[in-house]
């Protein structure tokens, strides 16, 4: 009687959260270099940065209205100042449109024109939901960060502290709107100390909320998933960390409260 056939090899494949992981170059061989420097009067006080798929383009705002368009080797194309506002994040929206968030009272997102960066419309942003407050009125203590999901056509706005996301409906459709807050998630027992930017990176499907150092120490970059559960904590260079930006190619961008945009390669 002949013997039976063996069974297969076994195939090892990785956890599925290690094949959801964000592509992030953070590590002891990251090469960092200065993109827009710290003594640039381009974007002072850098606070927020998104790259823009369809122009392959870097957009950054600053805490004194500053916004600016960059190549990725950090050729100014496009810059202005919106006086009177404090910018603390932006973000690339459906159909390539460009997004910024006011940390105002209550915080504004402002749609910006990507070639003359006016203003096209703004949106008022819910800082309570069911009746409770879910985005602070104080400085330092508010509206931070702003990120879209396109799998949902929802906007995302990170509180600084206590850290939490908050979903946004927006209507796109209007010049003058209400962004209404839908859910809220609290990082309270996620992110250790305080949010400063909020990223979505499509290609995983996780939300990257940074934590500046504040100059004390490094800055850090947390991946959630969508539910809000920790996969990992990394250190990011700069003195102070805020913005974060991927372009697709495995390079990071950063964008420093202390001055400058920093590139991070693998």
């Amino acid at each position: 009687m002949p013997s039976p056939p063996e069974p297969p090899p076994a195939q090892v494949r990785p956890s599925a959260s290690q094949e959801s992981r964000a592509q992030l170059p953070f590590g002891p061989a990251a090469k960092v270099t200065s993109v827009l420097p710290a003594h640039s009067k381009v974007v002072k006080e850098p606070s927020g940065i998104a790259f823009h798929p369809g122009r392959g383009t870097l957009f950054v705002v600053g805490d004194r209205g500053d916004v600016a368009e960059l190549t990725r080797e950090g050729k100014v194309l496009r810059s202005a100042n919106l006086e009177g506002r404090g910018f603390e994040g932006v973000t690339i929206g459906p159909n390539g449109r460009l997004f910024v968030l006011e940390e105002s009272k209550p915080p504004m997102i402002y749609e910006l024109d990507p070639d003359s960066l006016e203003i096209q419309a703004k949106y008022k942003v819910d800082t309570k939901l069911d009746g409770e407050r879910i985005i602070g009125n104080e400085k330092n203590k508010a509206a931070e960060g702003l990120c879209y999901v396109p799998e949902q056509n929802a906007f995302y706005c990170v509180n600084q502290q206590p850290p939490r996301l908050v979903k946004l409906e927006v209507p796109l459709g209007k010049k003058d709107g209400k962004a209404k807050a839908v859910e809220s998630l609290d990082l309270s027992q996620v992110v250790e100390h305080q949010a400063s930017d909020v990223t979505y990176d499509s290609a995983s499907g996780h939300f990257l909320v940074t934590e500046s150092s504040g100059g004390d120490g490094p800055g850090h970059v947390y991946e959630l998933t969508q539910e809000g559960k920790r996969v990992r904590k990394l250190s990011l260079p700069g003195k102070r960390a805020e913005g974060l930006a991927l372009d697709g190619s495995g390079r990071a961008f950063i964008a420093d409260d202390a001055g400058g945009v920093l590139c991070v390669t693998p």
